[in-house]
C-alpha cells in the first residue's frame, strides 16, 4: 500500500473528508507544517473519491443512482441547487407548488388549458413524492428492526419490499426530516419524466430569463 509522509508521520492516503479536514486544518493553524506539491495532490484526489463514494451511497439508498448515472460527471459534480439558473429554478418550482408560483393576477391570465396541464403534473409529483417518502422511511424501519429484533417476525417484515407503498396514506414527514435536499427531488422528478432529461443544461433564453418564483 502506498504511503506518503506527513510532517515525519508515515501516512496511508486512504482517508476521509473528515480526516482530510483535520489535515488541513492542522497545517493551517501550523504554517510550520509543510507538504509537498504532489502530497497535497494526492490528498486532493483521496477526497475527491471519497466525496464520490458518499454520493453513490446516497443515490442507492433514495432510490435514484440510476438517473444519477445517466448524466456526465462534468454535470453532476458541479450540480448544487443553488447554482441553477433563474430558468430552472422556475421549473422545477412550478413542478413542486404547481400554480403557486404564479401571483393571483398572473394565474387568471393563464389559458385554462395550462393551468389544467400545471396542476396535473403537480398533483402527479405530490404522488411520487409521498411514494418516495414512504419508500425511504420503510427502509429506515428494517434498519432499525434489523438491528433491534431478532426472529421469524422480524424476519418477514423486513422482507417485505421498501418499494412497497400505500396511495391512500399520506407521508407527512418533511424532507429536512428525511434528510432530503432540493438536488435529491429534482433528480426524482427528473427520473419519473416531470422535468425533462436535459434539466441540468438548460438555459433561458430572453423571455425566461426574468421568469421568478412568487
Amino acid at each position: 500500500m502506498l504511503e506518503v509522509s506527513l510532517w515525519g508521520i508515515n501516512y496511508c492516503p486512504y482517508i476521509t473528508v473528515a480526516s482530510f479536514i483535520f489535515i488541513t486544518t492542522t497545517i493551517t493553524k501550523n504554517p510550520q507544517i509543510m507538504l509537498s506539491q504532489d502530497q497535497i495532490t494526492l490528498l486532493k484526489q483521496e477526497q475527491s473519491k471519497d466525496l464520490l463514494s458518499q454520493t453513490i451511497q446516497r443515490y442507492t439508498y433514495y432510490g435514484l443512482l440510476e438517473e444519477y448515472q445517466l448524466h456526465p460527471t462534468s454535470i453532476t459534480n458541479d450540480f448544487h441547487y443553488t447554482k441553477l439558473n433563474s430558468y430552472q429554478h422556475f421549473l422545477f418550482k412550478r413542478v413542486l407548488h404547481g400554480l403557486n408560483v404564479y401571483t393571483k393576477e398572473e394565474v387568471t391570465k393563464l389559458h385554462w388549458d395550462k393551468k389544467r396541464r400545471i396542476s396535473k403534473v403537480w398533483r402527479r409529483s405530490q404522488r411520487e413524492i409521498n411514494a418516495w417518502k414512504q419508500m425511504i422511511c420503510n427502509k429506515k424501519v428494517n434498519d432499525y428492526f434489523k438491528r433491534t429484533f431478532k426472529g421469524p417476525t422480524m424476519e418477514y417484515i423486513i422482507s417485505i419490499p421498501a418499494t412497497e407503498t400505500l396511495d391512500d396514506y399520506k407521508n407527512k414527514l418533511t424532507f429536512k426530516e428525511l434528510n432530503i435536499k432540493y438536488e435529491d427531488v429534482i433528480l426524482l422528478f427528473m427520473s419519473k419524466g416531470l422535468l425533462p432529461k436535459n434539466y441540468l443544461t438548460l438555459k433561458p433564453n430572453d423571455q425566461q430569463q426574468n421568469l421568478t418564483v412568487c
